[in-house]
């Protein structure tokens, strides 16, 4: 199918040039082809703040069950081996991620309890003690990466407790994160690398799978516990079904956040005027946290398949298309944001960028994400002056165009006057 507009472009999600900096290209296609079909992939690029919004909104025309596009496979030598992996373990289940009514409404009511403000409220001080401790030992003056010294550990301590999970665990579900996403908007891994993602899925299966045993036989004050009650209704989910859904649920419990805080530190690195005014008001902490999460966007967004023949902004789409709704392109939507590339947190509509998605798919985690980036900013205003990115030119972004990361940011730590 041809473009109606913009039939010149070539824009490559999978290419290196664009999985590092991608703002070019969809200022581009925002302004000549918000609805652009992908060049020898097939899938369409949804760039605007309007259009995205209107295809979050009408779940039942662009459904969340999308099986083709969002991963890479593994290449062909290894498929047998890859096959062999697997096979020890469960078959794959579609969970909130990837799952549509009714399916998906039992899911989340399962959880959302768990995930709304006055349920989460028991961790905030579990939070802002992990925050203050990690801050408290950053070397002041000194030089660390602060992926694994601050925005890697507070979001994995956080959900590790939330899902009641030992505090010795953080280290593989890091890895497990990893090995989730390797595949995610990429091109296809090495063959070793496929081999070992697929072994750490096999191992996070059954350790997940016992703690879910232990859990129906002593249960405790945990979300494990929680899911694997049966529902009066429908009854007990099968540990077939919950190592796909605790899977997502850790995954996004701090691969975002820690994408964000990450990003938020190269952003303020060369912004004295900001670390100032979060010194004088710590309380500022919230509304950078909101324009962090508009210019980072971790989750650059969401597929979605259409389920009849529909035109979206004046394109024909049929029905089995499948759509890639950049929330990292709408939230830089010229027409929605003023001057959409600067770091403002002061701008009025601070809080209309669409980084959780939004309707019945939004993100659950989305209070908690925001909880913990808040908590970082606060604890880094009471005892640093500021963190100074060592070499900006040689910051990388993970290799993917779904989800947006620094896998190390070394900075230089200046501590404030006592």
């Amino acid at each position: 199918m041809t473009q109606p507009t913009g039939a010149s472009l070539d824009v490559d999600p999978y290419a290196d040039e664009f999985q590092q900096n991608p703002f070019a290209a969809y200022a581009t296609l925002r302004a000549t082809a918000p609805v652009y079909q992908v060049p020898d992939h097939g899938f369409y690029l949804i760039t605007t703040h309007a259009l995205v919004r209107e295809v979050l909104h009408d779940p039942v025309t662009y459904a969340n069950s999308v099986t083709s596009a969002r991963r890479t496979e593994p290449p062909p030598e290894i498929a047998g081996q890859i096959a062999a992996i697997r096979a020890q373990g469960f078959e794959y289940q579609s969970a909130l991620g990837l799952s549509d009514p009714p399916r998906h409404t039992r899911y989340r009511k399962l959880v959302q309890r768990a995930f709304i403000p006055r349920a989460l409220a028991w961790m905030e001080p579990i939070i802002a003690d992990a925050s203050r401790e990690l801050v408290a030992a950053l070397p002041a003056p000194g030089t660390v990466d602060i992926v694994r010294a601050l925005a890697w550990p507070v979001p994995v301590y956080a959900i590790s407790r939330i899902l009641g999970l030992p505090d010795s665990w953080h280290e593989d579900i890091g890895r497990w994160s990893d090995a989730a996403t390797a595949s995610l908007g990429a091109q296809p891994l090495e063959p070793e690398r496929w081999l070992q993602t697929e072994r750490d899925m096999i191992e996070y299966q059954r350790r997940i799978s016992a703690e879910l045993d232990r859990r129906r036989a002593a249960p405790r004050d945990d979300m494990l516990s929680v899911l694997v009650q049966p529902d009066p209704d429908e009854g007990a989910l099968t540990n077939a079904e919950l190592v796909w859904f605790v899977r997502e649920l850790m995954v996004a419990g701090n691969e975002t956040t820690t994408k964000l805080i990450t990003d938020m530190v190269l952003r303020l690195s060369d912004q004295p005027g900001q670390w100032h005014r979060l010194h004088a008001d710590p309380g500022r902490a919230a509304v950078m946290v909101e324009e962090g999460l508009r210019l980072a966007s971790p989750a650059q967004g969401m597929f979605r398949r259409v389920t009849r023949p529909v035109t979206l902004g004046g394109t024909p789409l049929p029905e089995g298309a499948v759509v890639f709704l950049s929330f990292i392109s709408a939230n830089r939507d010229e027409t929605v944001f003023e001057a959409p590339d600067e770091f403002n947190p002061d701008r009025r509509n601070v809080r209309h960028h669409l980084s959780f998605g939004q309707g019945i798919h939004a993100c659950l985690g989305n209070v908690l994400a925001r909880m913990e980036a808040t908590a970082v900013l606060r604890e880094l205003a009471q005892r640093v002056d500021r963190l100074e990115v060592v070499d900006p030119a040689a910051v990388r972004y993970l290799p993917s165009f779904f989800l947006r990361g620094i896998p190390e940011l070394p900075v230089r730590v200046h501590p404030r006057d006592a």
